[in-house]
């Protein structure tokens, strides 16, 4: 065979399974709103549920693993970034307001929807995002190699405040794999440069999912 020939069939090869990867989406979830022209959507900062009273809705993860709590504003930092940068809408951000839901819990709420209903009426929100990291596991090594990848799950909900309702939700979960491992994974290995990530790169793409699985 001539090497030209090599050279277009493993292009197409390539193409082909990026195709794939683009389309495969495993253990994430998505439910996007139509959010009127002109809404303004308050951002609550990152928090990591712990047990079931702090969930929206879901589980907690077992051997869940916990994020720093240095991390947490970095997290923000890069949410801002992520809303204002691939968004045109305009948002009011919570971040120097810790949500201290704990004062509007009882015990016949067994998940935490109710408390981010109040706080969202205390801030004076109609439409609240919450962004919640429900597992994070940092890497083991460096870009060039690890003894354990990075793994995240993060979840987005968007709160209609005045009904009380979840009218979005995004949920986003990676355990960084090699391409060896995973062929269909192709066109993300190219575009990270082939390098071992980060867990705050992983939540950075769960970022970027989220905003076009609500419809921000």
């Amino acid at each position: 065979m001539r090497r030209s020939s090599f050279v277009e069939l493993l292009v197409i090869a390539v193409c082909c399974l990026s195709i794939v990867a683009c389309a495969k989406a495993p253990r994430n979830s998505a439910e996007q709103a139509r959010i009127p022209a002109g809404e303004v959507v308050y951002v609550a900062p990152f928090t990591q549920p712990l047990n079931t009273s702090d969930l929206v809705t879901g589980t907690i993860p077992e051997k869940q693993g916990r994020v720093p709590a240095d991390m947490l504003p970095e997290l923000d930092r890069t949410l801002r970034n992520v809303l204002t940068g691939q968004t045109k809408r305009a948002y009011h951000w919570l971040f120097s307001r810790t949500p201290d839901t704990s004062r509007f819990h009882n015990s016949e709420q067994p998940q935490a929807l109710p408390r981010w209903v109040e706080y969202g009426r205390r801030t004076g929100a109609n439409l609240l995002l919450i962004p919640q990291i429900l597992d994070w596991h940092e890497r083991d090594g460096s870009n060039a190699g690890v003894t354990r990848a990075a793994h995240v799950r993060v979840e987005f909900f968007l709160l209609d405040v005045r009904r009380g309702l979840l009218v979005g939700r995004s949920a986003y979960e990676e355990e960084q794999v090699g391409l060896v491992d995973d062929l269909l994974n192709v066109a993300t290995f190219i575009r990270r440069h082939g390098s071992w990530v980060t867990a705050s790169v992983l939540a950075e793409d769960g970022m970027r999912k989220a905003v076009k699985d609500i419809g921000l």
